[in-house]
């Protein structure tokens, strides 16, 4: 096996939002080779990405035997793999609907069995001589031959070999059903007392997005392959409660100059709202395919609509600028608009809609867990406590919102503590010099 190395290189597989794009780029100013590869062949979350050096929608890497020449080359060129997004442990996926597929016979069983064991030998092989097999059959040929012999090979080989050629594996943690079964996850409840789940989840009937048994086959693996795994909110249950799990909010990565509060809004994105309305800003990405009856998500659209309906009654001078897919590059010139920032008030945390508030310094508002809370204060106390959201529930959601509407030197004192702590916490330039820190001693582990 190659011996551990100090050689600064990182590949971000899979987009995390845009939050792995800024980071890469303030590393390679730290001196590391930090590239971000996207593996989203879809383009499912597109309005979400600012960046990439690498994608397989491109015609360098768009054929599988492309991709396949790709991934020999990242492992001679990279140490570091650092993937995103729940099931995103992945690179290789075009080989996936044949690995594993058992079939009977006796000459199957030889043949599997041989090849198996090769491949377990192969694994032991240096880096050079994996690669010379390649070379040896071509791409094309390695392709064709990967093809044809993959219901041999075991699942996820792909992330087995970079395993044992002792690089290095990342993983940042997205959403609620990444690494918590979801009989655990509907044990939290609501702020009034609804398990989260079974009565606002609107894919709380979709076995094939979530459910126990591909939640814990999930878990299990991501955990057998992950050396760091990067999370923020608590959640720690079930697989989340492994020692390789931390409390990372750097990763978590915003470019300061893109979320800034001075940037100059172009006049096409105005708004026609008169500048003495206080405005509340919602927004949710895949509206039309997470909301319910009666505009009700998970999100907690349906009680600012109604909250918002119930002040003008009360004769605040107040409106509520809800947006639903909106590409982010340009959700900030609508953000910066608004005078707070509302978000979940169900889930127990926030997301990308409120650090990006933040940076804007905007207050923001949305549901903390007190547990949730706690369990982030024994590894980032300074976090917790300085932290600016203001934790709010549907019972006391318009009390809030009247203080905030009454007081508008109350909510620029926040909007400034809400920029120092984004700036501290989540700007891609500090963020990259933690990251350079953690990074460096996984290289060093052995």
């Amino acid at each position: 096996m190659p011996e551990p190395t100090t050689d600064k290189s990182i590949l971000f597989i899979g987009q995390a939002f845009y939050n792995h794009w800024y980071l890469a780029q303030e590393l390679c100013k730290l001196g590391w080779k930090a590239h971000v590869l996207n593996t989203d062949i879809n383009n499912s979350n597109a309005n979400f990405y600012h960046g990439e050096n690498f994608s397989f929608q491109t015609e360098q890497l768009v054929s599988p035997a492309k991709k396949l020449r790709f991934y020999f080359y990242a492992l001679r060129q990279y140490q570091m793999f650092h993937f995103a997004n729940y099931n995103g442990i992945a690179f290789l996926t075009q080989y996936d609907d044949k690995v594993n597929k058992k079939k009977k016979g006796v000459r199957y069983t030889i043949t599997h069995w041989l090849l198996t064991f090769l491949f377990a030998k192969l694994l032991r092989w240096r880096l050079n001589h994996i690669y010379a097999l390649v070379y040896c059959f071509g791409t094309k040929g390695s392709h064709w031959l990967l093809k044809k012999l993959a219901h041999h090979l075991p699942e996820r080989w792909d992330i087995l070999l970079i395993k044992k050629l002792n690089k290095k594996i990342i993983y940042t943690n997205n959403g609620c059903l990444d690494g918590v079964l979801k009989s655990s996850f509907n044990k939290w409840s609501t702020p009034d007392n609804k398990p989260i789940c079974s009565t606002i989840c609107h894919y709380k009937d979709r076995e094939d997005i979530c459910s126990d048994t591909k939640n814990k086959k999930w878990g299990e693996f991501r955990n057998s392959v992950a050396d760091y795994q990067c999370l923020l909110g608590g959640n720690r249950a079930d697989y989340n409660t492994s020692t390789k799990a931390h409390e990372r909010p750097e990763v978590y990565a915003l470019d300061k100059i893109f979320w800034n509060p001075n940037l100059l809004i172009p006049t096409n994105y105005l708004l026609p709202i008169s500048k003495n309305t206080v405005k509340l800003f919602h927004s949710v990405g895949n509206f039309d395919s997470r909301n319910q009856q009666n505009r009700e998500t998970i999100k907690s659209t349906h009680i600012y609509f109604d909250t918002v309906d119930l002040l003008k009654e009360k004769g605040y001078n107040v409106e509520l600028i809800f947006f639903k897919d909106v590409p982010n590059k340009i959700i900030r010139y609508y953000q910066l608009q608004a005078d707070i920032i509302v978000d979940m008030l169900s889930f127990g945390f926030f997301g990308a809609n409120i650090r990006e508030g933040l940076m804007l310094g905007k207050p923001c508002i949305c549901y903390l867990r007190p547990e949730w809370l706690e369990q982030m204060r024994a590894e980032i106390p300074e976090y917790v406590e300085e932290l600016p959201v203001i934790s709010a529930t549907p019972a006391t959601i318009e009390t809030i919102l009247i203080d905030l509407i009454a007081h508008p030197a109350k909510r620029n004192e926040i909007g400034l503590k809400s920029r120092a702590f984004a700036e501290k916490w989540h700007a891609s330039d500090a963020a990259a010099k933690k990251m350079d820190i953690i990074y460096s001693e996984l290289l060093l582990a052995k």
